[in-house]
């Protein structure tokens, strides 16, 4: 289409442009012609023969004066008389022959004539005796020009033979250039007739194609599946197709000359069909509604008076005598019954997902709360003072607290999997010491089963990578308790080395092999499905859910990596996974001289425990004072207000589902309150562990998550954690409240960049801090023109997030600034903070730069 368009403007524009050369071509021959008819004109006028008789008679009237002078010797009146009259006729006549020269040559001769005629004037008009008595000088002045005047006349002859010539000349030429120019016009004249005479064929040519045409697609139309209706603009039927008599069960002869809407359309409670005002708004202003490319569905009736859905597409053409609608009618009512199908199931299905997760949820919770008395009462136990026997049974019954706990996860990792694929922690691990430490977790289980468990590590060095060490592990675990299970009494190997793929990326090898029973090929194609487990292999007596390979599989496709299986019957397994890993620097350490403070024990704090269980409350706190800690324990969440009201608190720890006010409702009303907690670190200890629910958490203003069952270990951990966090923050906060305060908040946080640098290395660190940077410079300009409160916190809160993640400690402060000043209503503090922004933005800006052309120079080096 927009060839042929191309095709028809070039078309045009040749014949504008011949159209246009032929008409400056008779333009400039009616100027020559012109042009030649003037000076063909010219040659018949008078004013060249004039010159040449004034200046032959200036000749004539001198020769006369002289004889004049000859005469006026005598002395007598008349002679005397004579002379003046010739003089005075020779001296107009050099005037004459001044104004008349055409020749540039004669004008100092007709100058110097007129000087010495000047100069005898007085002699002239004086009295005749003086003029008698000065007839000699006279002569002698007369004598001086006598061969003036035959001089002049014979120039202007000669001049004007060579002006008639030139003249001759010119008009010779423009006759040639008219006759030239006459024989262009005339050829153009005949190439465009040729032309115009080759167009007038090909047009009959074509009139012929297009009736060809017209009667093909006449046929076509009649033989249509879809029904084709054409309709004029008054909305009667000019013609109707076989198919819509078959669709319509109306005949041909029925349906032609009757009116489209009452025929075809089902009548609409007797307000006029919007078809029909559609049709009445094209006859007013020419536009339709529905025509088009695009399709329409409607419901038309047909001649049984039967309702069913259609889709149209309307075409807009133009007849002889007006335009019509040429209308594509299709009956979908299979379409429509099918759609209806496939939303039903779509809708099943999400019914039977929203119930299969709050199951989940719910069966997470209900057995991690009772198995959360169970395992954190056997914790309180193990103090190390049990004998030996007693030792025993308090291991076997971890043991299976631990199993048991296990299964809960391997459903819930499903849950999370198919909830969230994108959650991948990255972060810097050495794959020997991963595997090494597996390992010594697996060999109490292996010892049960009498399994030895063997580690090969050819081509495994001590080099990092970066990747999801959680996710590498439970691949591992998965993997090697598949192998113990299924292969008791025997040997278990575990070997991890380093490969290079077909580029130069680098693949991580995990493969886990046993000498079991094996597995038959056809059995191999379903091994990684959820809730498998094989009769000849994995057998109900192993115990498990049948998860634990459908988890392997999901995990491995989340890192971007494959997982396959070679086995035999009767010759055991091989499971290999295969994982793209990048490599890393080594990470400098600290020595214990130099470790951040914070990785001590904290000291004695004062904790708010929520938990509407008893025994949860009773273990929460036992743990808690083990750990030196003074404790006050509620039963609800609204007991957790009124508490947190009155009392200051170090730290929260608020289970989520209790009856009456809820955990989120209570952390919630706790924050936003005016109570001494308002700054409080509130942590999450549920059973609850699917991904939307920890993003629930997060959201209503906790800032940690602890997972039932408990232990001392977790517990000590988790609250460490909480509690540094929130210090860290505080110690930023503090350092941005006021104005003079801010030049000792460093631009950037050295000890981050440089772990940056060692991380992700100069390139890739290079890269996300050039993206960082045009974030923020999109982002900032909007937050300098914010002026509603949420809009300015949330963007704040953003560009926080981004700055802090790469070390830009003072802009990360000014922005949680900013943030906080919105929460408290301190709009005069936000504005002056935000007004501060760009010079801090500029200086973090300008020393990311300076540091990365450092390290570039360091490399160098």
């Amino acid at each position: 289409m927009a060839n042929r368009t191309l095709h028809r403007l070039q078309r045009l524009w040749v014949r504008r442009t011949l159209a246009l050369a032929l008409f400056a071509g008779l333009a400039v021959a009616s100027y020559l012609a012109f042009s030649v008819w003037n000076r063909v004109g010219a040659l018949g006028s008078a004013h060249q023969d004039h010159a040449e008789w004034v200046y032959s008679q200036l000749e004539t009237d001198f020769l006369k004066l002289e004889r004049a002078l000859d005469d006026a010797r005598s002395g007598t009146r008349p002679a005397l008389t004579n002379l003046r009259k010739r003089f005075d006729i020779f001296y107009s006549r050099a005037q004459v022959a001044a104004r008349v020269q055409d020749v540039g040559e004669l004008s100092a001769e007709t100058e110097r004539l007129r000087r010495v005629l000047d100069a005898q004037v007085p002699i002239i008009d004086s009295p005749d005796a003086q003029l008698f008595s000065r007839l000699s000088e006279l002569q002698f002045a007369l004598q001086t020009i006598e061969r003036l005047p035959r001089q002049i006349g014979l120039a202007s002859i000669s001049f004007a033979a060579a002006a008639s010539e030139a003249e001759r000349e010119q008009i010779v030429q423009l006759i040639e250039m008219l006759l030239l120019l006459a024989l262009i016009v005339i050829s153009a004249l005949i190439a465009m007739t040729i032309r115009l005479s080759r167009q007038a064929i090909v047009l009959n040519r074509t009139s012929r194609a297009a009736e060809e045409n017209h009667l093909r697609l006449a046929t076509t139309l009649r033989a249509s599946l879809d029904a084709v209706v054409v309709v004029s603009d008054e909305g009667e039927i000019l013609d109707f197709n076989g198919s819509a008599e078959a669709i319509f069960g109306i005949s041909r002869e029925i349906a032609l000359g009757k009116n489209f809407i009452e025929l075809l359309l089902p009548p609409e409670s007797g307000t006029p069909h919007s078809l029909d005002l559609d049709l009445d708004t094209f006859r007013e202003i020419g536009l339709a509604r529905v025509t088009g490319t695009s399709r329409h569905e409607f419901e038309m009736m047909s001649g049984a008076g039967q309702i069913f859905p259609v889709e149209i597409s309307v075409s807009l053409t133009q007849s002889d005598d007006a335009p019509v609608f040429v209308t594509y009618i299709r009956d979908i009512t299979d379409k429509r019954q099918k759609e209806e199908e496939i939303i039903r199931a779509r809708d099943d299905a999400l019914v039977a997902y929203r119930e299969k997760s709050r199951f989940f949820a719910m069966m997470s919770h209900e057995m991690r709360t009772p198995l959360n008395g169970v395992l954190s009462a056997i914790h309180l136990l193990n103090d190390g003072r049990l004998d030996a026997e007693q030792q025993r049974f308090i291991d076997a019954a971890l043991t299976s607290g631990d199993i048991l706990l296990g299964h809960i996860d391997d459903v819930l990792a499903i849950e999370r999997s198919e909830a969230d694929t994108s959650d991948l922690e990255l972060q810097a691990c050495d794959i020997s010491a991963l595997a090494m430490g597996i390992l010594e977790t697996m060999k109490p289980l292996a010892k049960m089963s009498g399994t030895r468990l063997r580690l090969k590590k050819t081509g495994l060095n001590d080099r990092l990578i970066l990747t999801d060490p959680r996710a590498i592990q439970q691949i591992l675990v998965n993997l090697i308790s598949n192998a113990i299970k299924f292969g008791p009494d025997d040997d278990v190997t575990l070997h991890a080395t380093y490969k290079k793929s077909s580029g130069d990326d680098t693949i991580l090898q995990l493969e886990v092999a046993d000498n079991g029973p094996g597995i038959s090929q056809h059995d191999i194609q379903r091994i990684f499905e959820d809730y498998v487990s094989l009769d000849s292999r994995y057998e109900r007596h192993t115990g498990g859910t049948g998860l634990g390979l459908g988890i392997v599989r999901r995990l491995v496709l989340r890192l971007g990596g494959d997982v396959t299986c070679h086995s035999e019957p009767s010759k055991g397994a091989r499971f290999v996974v295969r994982l793209p890993v990048t490599t890393m620097a080594p990470i400098k350490t600290d020595t214990p001289t130099s470790r951040d403070p914070h990785l001590h024990r904290l000291p004695p704090m004062n904790l708010l425990a929520v938990d509407d269980n008893e025994i949860n409350r009773d273990l929460i706190k036992a743990m808690l004072q083990r750990l030196g800690h003074a404790v006050t324990l509620a039963i609800g969440g609204q007991e957790a207000i009124n508490i947190a009201t009155d009392q200051k608190f170090d730290a929260i720890l608020m289970d989520i589902s209790m009856p009456g006010v809820n955990g989120l409702q209570a952390t919630r009303a706790i924050l936003a309150g005016a109570g001494p907690n308002v700054d409080t670190p509130i942590m999450a200890v549920t059973a609850h562990a699917l991904p939307t629910e920890k993003e629930e958490f997060i959201s209503a203003g906790m800032r940690g998550f602890l997972q039932k069952p408990l232990n001392t270990k977790k517990l000590s951990n988790a609250l460490e954690t909480l509690i540094l966090a929130a210090r860290d923050e505080s110690q930023l906060g503090d350092q941005s409240i006021t104005k003079d305060h801010e030049a000792a908040v460093p631009l950037l946080n050295e000890s981050q960049v440089n772990e940056l640098f060692e991380v992700l290395g100069h390139a890739k660190l290079t890269d996300r801090i050039a993206t960082l940077v045009a974030r923020i410079e999109d982002a900032l300009p909007e937050l300098m023109k914010t002026r509603e409160t949420a809009d300015i916190q949330a963007k704040a809160h953003d560009m926080a997030g981004v700055s802090g993640m790469f070390g830009a400690v003072r802009l990360h402060s000014q922005l949680r600034d900013i943030e906080a000043g919105c929460k408290n209503g301190d709009m005069s503090r936000v504005h002056e903070c935000v007004s501060d922004l760009p010079d801090i933005w500029k200086d973090t800006h300008t020393a990311w730069h300076s540091r990365l052309a450092d390290n570039q120079a360091d490399i160098a080096g």
